[in-house]
């Protein structure tokens, strides 16, 4: 790609000597230039760019976490096809109606009615439209520019926040003990094992490249995009719902690397929790519907304080489902405890800062075990 850019047509100055070379054509040293949009020769440009700096960073300690190799090659058979989309016929003209650059105008499966509304009204700008390919659909995704968004009524409770890896996917608690709501847990992973060995068997009986490994491996795409769209719109349909109703909510900081890490009975439920996803939507929905979101720490001991007397349990372990507090005697759903320990966080935070008085709870130094901070 870089070699065929450098390789200027007439009129076009060399990006070696910067002189025009007569005689040089774009169509003779680059006949499949013109085949393709000029956007995804951008992008690829984009993401070298984005994967030199991200690498560059992590040698030198300004970037954080895990060290990032260098950019490498991807083989065509595993990189996923996708292009971003930022100039040309870029325009939504229906509910279910997009015009993409090279592709006209193209119908979408999906009802885009709320993003026509904001368009048609003058309250929103297309910025970009992502298009890839997931097994076997070609998903297009729409960045917009919305300047006034619809605000729900204000909200004052506050509920804490426990994601599940069993029957419940979210336990949704009150302050005062009572349950706010429970999501079920589609379990979309276990629930599709058995399709997935199936078509796993089935694609490694086929020869590598041949049409038939071709359709298998779709048919095998498609099986495990169909357990993460079910996930996804569980999740969506939580957060989203969290956002609006709620006020404050205030959620756990999960390492969930770890935790998929940990009992590896306990890898496909963490993996069906997707509790990072969770927090991520959380964190952008909840600036979107005006509700406050607060982590707490990840040391804070959310299943193990008991919430009648405040004693801490050290013996509690993984398995137990429900617990009695050793020193009040109370039984526990240890789900629920953790619900209701969160959702008191900053209420006891906010009454220790003003010494016995109610106010709003403040990021100011804390014990490590007790650390609340707002979600930017």
């Amino acid at each position: 790609m870089i070699g065929a850019s450098s390789h200027a047509g007439p009129g076009f100055p060399c990006a070696h000597s910067g002189q025009r070379r007569p005689g040089l054509d774009c169509g003779e040293t680059a006949p499949w230039w013109a085949e393709n949009s000029k956007e995804s020769y951008a992008g690829g440009i984009a993401d070298a760019v984005t994967g030199l700096k991200n690498w560059h960073d992590s040698k030198t300690g300004k970037r954080h976490g895990p060290k990032v190799r260098f950019p490498r090659r991807k083989k065509k058979t595993r990189d996923r096809l996708r292009c971003t989309c930022t100039t040309g016929a870029l325009r939504v003209d229906g509910s279910r109606t997009v015009v993409l650059p090279g592709a006209g105008q193209v119908r979408t499966a999906e009802n885009i009615r709320p993003i026509w509304r904001h368009v048609r009204r003058g309250t929103a700008r297309l910025l970009s439209a992502t298009i890839r390919e997931k097994a076997g659909r070609w998903p297009v995704s729409l960045r917009l520019e919305i300047t006034a968004p619809r605000q729900p009524a204000p909200r004052t409770s506050t509920v804490g926040v426990d994601v599940g890896i069993g029957n419940n996917l979210l336990i949704v608690m009150y302050p005062d003990g009572t349950v706010a709501e429970k999501v079920p847990n589609p379990r979309a992973l276990r629930e599709s094992l058995a399709d997935i060995r199936k078509a796993n068997k089935a694609l490694a009986r086929k020869t590598e490249g041949s049409p038939r490994w071709w359709r298998a491996k779709r048919k095998l795409a498609r099986t495990q995009a169909r357990a993460a769209n079910i996930r996804s719109d569980a999740i969506h349909n939580a957060t989203t719902h969290l956002a609006k109703t709620h006020g404050r909510v205030v959620i756990e900081d999960l390492a969930v690397r770890q935790l998929i890490r940990g009992l590896r009975s306990h890898r496909k439920s963490w993996a069906d929790a997707a509790a990072g996803e969770m927090r991520r939507q959380l964190t952008c929905k909840a600036g979107w519907y005006g509700s406050d979101l607060r982590t707490a720490g990840r040391w804070y001991p959310s299943s193990k304080a008991c919430s009648a007397c405040g004693h801490i349990n050290a013996d509690l372990a993984l398995a137990d489902r429900r617990w009695a507090c050793p020193s009040c005697g109370t039984v526990h759903d240890r789900d629920e405890n953790a619900g209701v320990n969160l959702a008191r966080l900053p209420a006891s935070q906010a009454e220790a800062q003003s010494d016995g008085k109610t106010g709003l709870a403040r990021h100011v130094a804390m014990k490590r075990v007790n650390h609340l901070r707002k979600v930017a």
